[in-house]
């Protein structure tokens, strides 16, 4: 085979992992909504999300998120929690608001040097979302009925 069928063939390959990196984060936005996006919730469940102000909350966690994506450490994310809802503000997006009726069950997650919590939902809205606090406080949210 000579160098330039050669070099035809790696080039070839260049292009076909190029083309299929573009469809797969395509097909990935369009799923997803964007990097750092989360679904909208489904109408039931956003009229039971009120707009409350930081007093109005139970608890105040600080730590780190993952949102579809965009990762960021203490101290640029706070999850505010009441019995009815929860708030996670992460700095660079926009907040992400959850009904206590649209969760399902809160799932405790374990990273390499800490533990965190997912949300599960009936519809997957907030299956890349989770929340890593700084300290214990899986108590703290059962206390508030978020188990």
């Amino acid at each position: 085979m000579s160098p330039g069928a050669e070099m035809g063939i790696v080039l070839l390959g260049i292009c076909a992992l190029l083309v299929t990196t573009v469809f797969v984060g395509v097909r990935w936005r369009e799923k997803t909504g964007g990097v750092g996006q989360v679904p909208p919730p489904a109408p039931e469940y956003a009229r039971r999300i009120t707009a409350l102000g930081d007093e109005d909350y139970d608890l105040v966690l600080r730590g780190g998120a993952i949102v579809n994506g965009v990762s960021v450490t203490w101290p640029f994310a706070s999850l505010l929690v009441s019995r009815d809802q929860i708030e996670l503000r992460v700095k660079v997006l926009v907040p992400i608001r959850i009904a206590r009726a649209e969760v399902t069950g809160v799932r405790r997650v374990r990273g390499l040097y800490s533990r965190g919590f997912k949300f599960r939902t009936e519809s997957d809205r907030l299956d890349k979302v989770s929340f890593w606090p700084v300290g214990k406080a899986a108590k703290q949210l059962a206390e508030l009925g978020w188990y």
